[in-house]
Order: structure tokens, then C-alpha cells, then sequence
């Protein structure tokens, strides 16, 4: 039987993109198998969680085309492993699906058509791509970096679950203070012990929620898109009922520190000396200043709606009161009729009763008597026209 040849390899420095590290998540399957897979193997497939980062390698960077290199040789030393074993015919070799993509000629799914990568993906114009995966059923991959001093560390472990913990933990404390607070004398003892174990419970939820905030700080210092890196990987040829390809599995990582995080630019390149002395000054203005009793009764006039019917409010010069004068409510969609004015001689000023129908005079000038003004009850408020009704 012949020698196995060699999957296993290290990397050159690379950046790390976006990463899936510090908890493993579930990634999708290559769209070309999703497309003809079976509904059982796509949901399989999608709900394995991984752990893993994508790689961009720049054709004109020779420490990253020194990594190209090495993982051609180490998928075609898979490739040929897998025939030697049978569990590849050569036809399969052929067809095989690589997983380090170069860009600018190979191409994907987008949707329903196939297009170059770098039509869907501009910015991958002129690198090779290649993802670094590692199913959870392995476990996390050692990952190690070199802090500031030169030394090499391990990462600690990320602790989840906490918030969950703390939860259950009040939840548990507060059943034990119900129960502490209906029991009777014989069982109150017992239930005083529940209540203060309950207590340690959540104390020490507390302190491992406290301790991994710590983790995920250092985590977040060093984990990021753009930090410069070295992989251990391997190539692995797996073939399915859809087809055949390489992936490279993520072994081990090491964080060498200095990157740049993706899509961020320096403070320094950003915020000049001068831009700072401008800061300072614009503070030294806006903030800094105290406004006087002028600026804020100046500030009060302008920021005040002065309309006509304020004209008659009375301010008191020695407090700045404002005493406003009862007003009228809005007018109604009905003006008020004015009263109309009737001659009668003969009316009693003292009689309590209805007045009477005088009857008509004939008189040289034909004057007639007006017409009663009639007044629609759903367009006028008795609360407004009190003497009207």
C-alpha cells in the first residue's frame, strides 16, 4: 500500500475575516449541493454548527501566494489519498469541487445563474478565497496568541450560557423566599436553608457571568476581521451524492497581533492635532461659556409666539410676569346673530310674562317688523352664548 501523502500544513501569516471562533454557529451548505440535495441532507447540513473564518489571499502579496501554494499541494495530495483508498474514482478527481476559490476565474451561484466570483463579490478582484472550518462535533481549535511581551498564551476558554444561569438561579431564589414566607413553624427551618442555598446559587451565577464579560473582552481585543494570523490546516476529500470536493479544516490558530480590524482607519489618520485644537476650542464656546440673565431673557423673547391676541396681557416689570387676560374660547362654525332690535312702546318692563303679538301698524314709511333670526341648536354652544337660550 502506498504512503499516505502529507494534508496537514501550516500556513504562512495571513488576515483572519469575519471569524466564527469565540462561538460556533451553524453554516450553510455549498449552494451548488443545496440546489440538488435532498430536503433531510440540506437541513443536516445547515444545522451543524462550525467554527471557522474566510480567507482572502492577494496575488501580488508572496507571503500569500506562498500559502496558495501550499494548500494546492495539500489538496491534490488529498485528492490523490482518496483514489489510492477508493473512495474516489478518477473521474471524480475531474469534477471535484476545491475549496480555495480563484476569483477572478472561478465561479458560484448567484441565485439561479452562475456567475464569476468576482461579479458577485468585487472586492474579491485579484485574490484567492478560501473558508476555514471546523465541525463542533471536533471541538473548538486550539487557539493560542503572543501578547505584547513576547510571550505565548493560551486563549481561555469563552463561558456561555451565563445570562440563562443567572436567570434560573433568581427564578430559584424566588420560589424558595415564597415558600420560606407561607411556611409554617415546623417547616420554616428547611425553608430558611433553601432560601440561603438558593442565595449561593445566584451568588455564584453572578461571579461566572463576571468572569466571562472578563473573557469576552480579551476575545473581542484579539478575535477580529483583519488580525494577523497563522493556521494549522488540513485537506480533507469528502464526496456526497451530489459530488465530490476539498475542504480545509481548521486545526490550530495562532494570533500574532498588529492587525488592522476591517473596514477601520487609525485615530491618528483621522483626528490631526489641529482638528483637536478646533475641538477645544468649539467647547470652550458652546460648552464651557455661561450665558448671562440678558442671554436667557434674549433667548426667551425669541423662542416666545407673540400673536394679536396676546397685544392685551399685562407684564409686571419687576418680576417679568405675564398676567394673560381671560379669553373667549374659539369661535364656534356659527357666529353669534346679533339681537334684534324691536320698538315696543307698550311692553311692561316689570311683566313676567311671554310678551304678546302686538298687532301691525299701518305706517307711511311700510315698515315692516323683522323676520325672527333662526338659529341652528347643533352649530352653537350654550356654554359659550349663555344668554341665548
Amino acid at each position: 500500500m502506498a504512503t499516505e501523502l502529507l494534508t496537514h500544513a501550516k500556513t504562512g501569516v495571513i488576515q483572519m475575516g469575519w471569524p466564527k471562533l469565540y462561538e460556533a454557529v451553524a453554516f450553510k451548505g455549498n449552494k451548488d449541493d443545496d440546489k440538488s440535495a435532498k430536503k433531510d441532507d440540506k437541513k443536516k447540513n445547515e444545522s451543524t454548527p462550525a467554527y471557522g473564518f474566510p480567507v482572502l489571499l492577494d496575488k501580488d502579496d508572496p507571503d500569500h501566494m506562498r500559502t496558495v501554494r501550499i494548500l494546492q499541494k495539500l489538496s491534490k495530495n488529498a485528492e490523490a489519498n482518496a483514489i489510492a483508498l477508493k473512495k474516489w474514482g478518477k473521474k471524480d478527481r475531474i469534477v471535484s469541487n476545491d475549496g480555495l476559490k480563484d476569483a477572478d476565474e472561478d465561479e458560484i451561484l448567484d441565485g439561479d445563474k452562475t456567475v464569476l466570483m468576482t461579479d458577485k463579490y468585487p472586492n474579491r478582484a485579484n485574490h484567492f478565497y478560501v473558508n476555514f472550518s471546523r465541525s463542533s462535533k471536533a471541538g473548538r481549535p486550539g487557539i493560542r496568541y503572543i501578547d505584547d511581551e513576547g510571550i505565548l498564551r493560551e486563549l481561555p476558554e469563552p463561558i456561555l450560557g451565563t445570562k440563562e444561569d443567572i436567570q434560573a438561579a433568581q427564578a430559584n431564589l424566588n420560589d424558595a423566599r415564597a415558600a420560606y414566607a407561607t411556611a409554617d413553624e415546623d417547616a420554616r427551618e428547611e425553608a430558611k436553608t433553601l432560601v440561603l442555598e438558593a442565595t449561593r446559587n445566584l451568588e455564584e451565577a453572578q461571579e461566572r457571568d463576571a468572569k466571562a464579560k472578563e473573557v469576552k473582552v480579551l476575545w473581542d481585543k484579539l478575535v477580529y476581521p483583519g488580525q494577523n494570523v497563522q493556521a494549522s490546516v488540513t485537506a480533507r476529500a469528502w464526496k456526497t451524492q451530489t459530488g465530490s470536493g476539498v475542504s480545509y479544516r481548521l486545526d490550530n490558530l495562532t494570533i500574532v497581533g498588529g492587525g488592522v480590524r476591517d473596514g477601520s482607519f487609525e485615530y491618528d489618520e483621522d483626528f490631526t492635532d489641529e482638528d483637536i485644537e478646533a475641538l477645544i476650542a468649539w467647547r470652550d464656546k458652546h460648552v464651557n461659556a455661561k450665558p448671562s440673565k440678558a442671554d436667557d431673557e434674549a433667548a426667551l423673547l425669541a423662542d416666545t409666539d407673540f400673536d394679536e391676541a396676546d397685544s392685551d396681557d399685562e407684564v409686571d416689570e419687576d418680576t417679568g410676569e405675564i398676567a394673560v387676560k381671560p379669553r373667549r374660547k374659539a369661535a364656534v362654525s356659527r357666529r353669534r346673530p346679533k339681537p334684534v332690535e324691536v320698538e315696543d312702546d307698550d311692553v311692561d318692563e316689570d311683566e313676567e310674562e311671554a310678551p304678546r303679538h302686538r298687532p301691525k301698524k299701518t305706517s307711511s314709511r311700510g315698515r315692516r317688523k323683522p323676520a325672527p333670526v333662526e338659529v341652528e341648536d347643533d352649530d352653537v354652544d350654550d356654554e359659550d352664548y349663555p344668554d341665548m337660550f
